[in-house]
């Protein structure tokens, strides 16, 4: 992706395999779930394996059986392969890469038959990030009617799993022959089945269950989105300067000169990539939503009539969006060469004009509108743009939301709207879901027919008081989690333990005089002991007492350090009433202190340079002892 140009557009986002690969999708819901429980309990019980083996062996009792059914997933499996249903923890392989689940035991039954929901969800940009779903979907059946999983049925792939990959494999598989006839066949359209459900079981409901399917994917989405905002600037934007960031947040375009210089083009415009997801989710007998997975390579095979008229409209739509023309990459390759001149001949010459000179029209429009709500804040404008440098549109954008939003949107005064953009990270910040509608929301909306927006949350949805999830606390937890994260993978020694970082403020300090030092070049000191400190003297060791020395000694010939009959001393000692009576031992302790002293001084030797022959001693068992006499009978 990284050697895409920019007037060039891909079909997928960066980081995304973070929420399709099931075991990080199951570990980023399963942190949001520990600090929003009610928000985020679409999904089932997960558990990763093997990384969550020991809590997952507490689900089954001591002969590895479970009155539960766990469905278990490999972890980057398609199509159904590789899944089965089971409630004995034998069955599972605790060497693969796989996820196990709560089976749904009461899924919603559409003629005794078991069914699944695909969602197409298109996510064209992330930063700010908007996310669409699309009106049709497929509903796809088992081809055996559903029975409660048991012993006997268990094994019945095409009974417990809708996966249209094992179905259509079946006999009893109804294939769509005819675009009219829509309730019928194992494959049906969603549009359909949201008619059913509101036939069945009212308007009300069905309304209720579409809101909370477009709230889960919004909340799929937020779970990731520090790592897609980053990894997709990493990718795109790495080593490039801040003009074609500021576009993909929708803000004005940068021109190759000056903003008055309406003669030359515009650089591309618009998000670098897009993405249409599969997101699939089965309905329980209480109509509540379960997220079943997310596939980012969602199948456009058009095998039947139905799915050419609902894949075809979702592809033309989505293609729509994509704001690319013909002549993109001549503006932008003019561009470059006109930056390129700039550069040659000093036309633009970088920090040279004053910030009066390089954005007069920014700061006219900031000092006009503060001018007249805060005019208190008129003396930070020049800390203010030289903050935002090369981001002016960006600051005109916050402060402008601040004051002229209209009366309806929350508002904040005067003080809190410049104290936001002091504080506000251009990179990763976290504003409210209306100031993400700009123009190029509304324009998506006018292509989009057959979608929904579902974020940036629209203002009929508000007004309709409909429960909305405060996604702007999701999302600032999330970005909080993030940088925490961040910091503890790339400084592990900022960790408030006494590292040297938090020492001092500067560099550690320089050793007094060069006589250590080596090449001219002058060594540093220990941060954590002052410069001046006088070096401490080495201290003294003890003799070790008789004790010590018999128990140093059975330790040495491998037996337990207390007195014990099976471990006789070999230097004699009987037990705690002293030296016992061997000629030898006299004879054993000088020597032993004599070979101590002998590898004490030519070590010592060695570290000061005073002798510098190779010392190859062999190894003996070293003793220490008082100096005394033979001992008596």
């Amino acid at each position: 992706m990284g050697k895409l140009k920019p007037w060039q557009r891909i079909n997928h986002f960066p980081g995304m395999s973070n929420i399709a690969r099931k075991n990080r999708l199951a570990q980023n819901l399963e942190k949001m779930r520990r600090e929003f429980p009610r928000e985020y309990s679409f999904y089932p019980r997960t558990w990763v394996l093997p990384l969550e083996l020991a809590d997952f062996r507490a689900q089954f009792d001591s002969s590895g059986h479970s009155s539960r059914f766990y469905i278990i997933k490999p972890d980057s499996g398609c199509q159904g392969r590789g899944i089965f249903l089971t409630q004995k923890f034998d069955n599972i392989s605790p060497l693969e890469q796989v996820v196990a689940q709560h089976y749904i035991r009461k899924p919603f039954l559409i003629d005794g038959y078991k069914f699944d929901l695909r969602l197409y969800v298109l996510v064209t940009s992330c930063k700010p990030l908007r996310i669409h779903l699309s009106h049709d979907g497929l509903v796809r059946f088992c081809t055996q009617e559903y029975l409660k999983p048991n012993a006997d049925n268990v094994a019945v792939r095409c009974m417990h799993l809708t996966n249209y990959a094992i179905n259509k494999h079946s006999e009893n598989f109804q294939g769509n022959k005819n675009l009219d006839a829509s309730d019928v066949g194992s494959k049906r359209s969603l549009q359909w089945f949201m008619q059913y459900i509101a036939t069945e079981q009212g308007q009300s409901k069905a309304d209720a269950l579409w809101r909370r399917m477009g709230s889960m994917v919004v909340k799929v989405m937020i779970s990731i989105l520090p790592t897609l905002v980053r990894e997709y600037e990493s990718t795109f934007f790495k080593g490039t300067g801040s003009q074609i960031k500021d576009i993909t947040k929708g803000e004005t375009p940068m021109q190759c000169f000056d903003e008055s210089n309406e003669k030359h083009p515009t650089i591309v415009q618009g998000s670098r990539c897009f993405e249409v997801l599969g997101v699939d989710v089965i309905i329980d007998h209480a109509l509540k939503p379960w997220l079943v997975e997310v596939n980012h390579l969602p199948s456009f095979a058009t095998e039947s009539p139905l799915d050419l008229d609902i894949k075809s409209r979702v592809i033309e739509q989505t293609i729509s969006t994509i704001r690319v023309k013909s002549g993109d990459r001549f503006n932008y390759e003019q561009s470059e060469r006109c930056k390129a001149e700039a550069r040659l001949y000093s036309q633009l010459g970088t920090k040279t004009g004053s910030i009066e000179t390089k954005t007069p029209c920014f700061r006219s429009q900031v000092e006009a509108i503060l001018q007249k709500f805060a005019p208190e804040k008129l003396e930070k404008v020049d800390a203010l743009l030289n903050k935002y440098a090369g981001r002016e549109a960006k600051l005109v954008q916050l402060v402008e939301q601040k004051y002229l939003e209209p009366e309806y949107l929350p508002r904040k005064t005067g003080r809190e709207v410049i104290a936001d953009a002091e504080d506000a990270d251009p990179e990763i910040s976290v504003s409210t879901d209306c100031s993400e509608t700009d123009n190029d929301t509304y324009l998506e909306d006018q292509l989009l027919v057959n979608f929904d927006r579902l974020y940036p949350v629209p203002s009929v949805a508000r007004a309709a008081n409909y429960y909305i999830p405060d996604y702007k606390a999701l999302k600032k937890y999330v970005f909080a989690q993030d940088k925490k994260r961040l910091k503890r993978m790339s400084c592990p020694l900022r960790q408030n333990r006494g590292s040297a970082l938090y020492f001092a403020k500067g560099l550690p300090p320089l050793v007094d005089g060069t006589r250590n030092s080596r090449d001219g070049r002058i060594p540093w000191g220990n941060p954590f002991r002052n410069s001046g400190e006088a070096a401490r003297e080495r201290k003294v060791l003890p003799m070790p007492g008789q004790r010590q020395l018999a128990a140093a000694d059975r330790l040495a010939r491998g037996f337990s350090s207390r007195q014990h009959s099976s471990a006789p001393s070999s230097l004699g000692i009987n037990g705690s009433d002293g030296l016992c009576s061997n000629g030898r031992y006299a004879q054993k302790v000088a020597s032993t202190v004599a070979h101590a002293k002998e590898w004490r001084r030519r070590m010592d030797d060695g570290r000061n340079h005073r002798n510098h022959t190779q010392v190859a001693l062999q190894p003996k068992t070293f003793l220490f002892t008082q100096t005394a006499e033979t001992p008596r009978d």
